[in-house]
């Protein structure tokens, strides 16, 4: 459910002549490996994903999630007025994930199965700068089919898709491609109902995602979670977000494990530096403060110093550095590789901290 006036949506067109490109045939894979090109001569086979038997397979782990909202100043309704999200059972003790502004201010939830089913449910954690919801089922309900998470990073051009509830119309699905990888805040066009200091890396894709879709998973050809799809950008087409695996395992870990989200904290700030602030390489991200006796200051780093990259991994943005202490989690060594004045780059090794909620 992406709620009016929180997220900026885009209704996705597809304009298609139903021409079929000379010398290209399409035909669904089962045998191959999807996405696979083969070229014989002057002619192509494009092998595309069995997304049916994906769907098939995947229907009894999606949901309807329906929150109650209560009326207020910005909604002078009378009664309770209904908002319809999407969701995925996480585990086979009755848990459910969403998104978090699906059931943010809700009074109370339900979960529909796909048979028509409905379950009472409640919240049992909610994280906004995530964007992710954990809840429990309540009561009985039928057997519950658990998704599986990818643990492999996707790669733009990769075939995926969406399972939902877009507009309320049920069990819908749409399948596009992955577009981009670790997009932020701004990438977005800085939604209202994400906050700008969250961590985000999202998942850029070409499936279609409408109202009613947040929550629900985007999936690989082998039918396993790569992300919850979250958003849309209201000012293009085809540019759909999704919350990455990665961030949803670290969520489910901490929660399942110490109750919350256990944020780690650098105690530093720092600024996106534009490309040039180090010759031959493009933007980097620049420290401006840190924290007396927090980690970063214990680890020797200081104001002016240039983040090149966390554990191997370039980084380009502050957000990328959010992202990647996220998921090393609290109290892992972090090697980040920094660059001060004139001096060679080189290795301190950072202990995150716990910084609550």
């Amino acid at each position: 459910m992406l709620l009016a006036g929180l997220l900026a949506l885009a209704c996705r067109r597809v304009e298609d002549d139903g021409a079929a490109q000379p010398g290209v045939r399409v035909r669904a894979g089962t045998e191959v490996e999807p996405a696979q090109l083969r070229v014989a001569g002057e002619s192509a086979t494009i092998v595309v994903p069995d997304f049916a038997k994906v769907a098939e397979r995947l229907a009894p782990s999606v949901v309807t999630v329906i929150s109650e909202v209560a009326p207020s100043d910005e909604r002078p309704r009378t009664g309770v007025v209904r908002g319809v999200g999407s969701g995925l059972i996480a585990s086979a003790n009755g848990q459910v994930l969403t998104n978090e502004h699906v059931v943010a201010d809700t009074h109370g939830v339900e979960v529909e199965f796909a048979t028509g089913e409905r379950v009472a449910a409640k919240v049992v954690y909610a994280d906004d700068r995530l964007d992710l919801a954990l809840l429990q089922l309540e009561g009985s309900t039928p057997t519950l089919e658990p998704v599986a998470f990818s643990e492999r990073a996707p790669r733009p051009g990769e075939w995926v898709m969406a399972v939902g509830q877009p507009f309320g119309l049920g069990h819908t699905v749409t399948v596009g491609v992955i577009g981009g990888l670790g997009r932020d805040h701004d990438d977005l066009g800085r939604p209202e109902g994400l906050r700008p200091d969250g961590i985000w890396s999202f998942i850029q894709t070409d499936a279609s995602i409408n109202v009613g879709n947040s929550g629900g998973p985007l999936v690989d050809a082998d039918g396993s979670v790569v992300g919850i799809t979250t958003a849309v950008r209201s000012d293009g087409q085809g540019l759909a977000f999704a919350v990455p695996a990665s961030i949803v395992r670290r969520f489910l870990e901490d929660v399942w494990t110490h109750g919350r989200v256990r944020h780690a904290r650098l105690g530093l700030k720092a600024e996106n530096a534009e490309a040039g602030v180090i010759p031959g390489r493009g933007s980097v991200v620049r420290i401006t403060a840190v924290d007396d006796a927090g980690p970063a200051a214990n680890a020797g780093l200081v104001p002016g110093d240039v983040v090149l990259a966390i554990d191997g991994a370039p980084v380009r943005r502050v957000s990328d550095v959010a992202f990647r202490t996220l998921l090393r989690g609290v109290g892992s060594k972090l090697t980040v590789t920094i660059k001060r004045d004139g001096a060679l780059p080189q290795d301190v090794i950072v202990v995150p901290a716990d910084g609550g909620r």
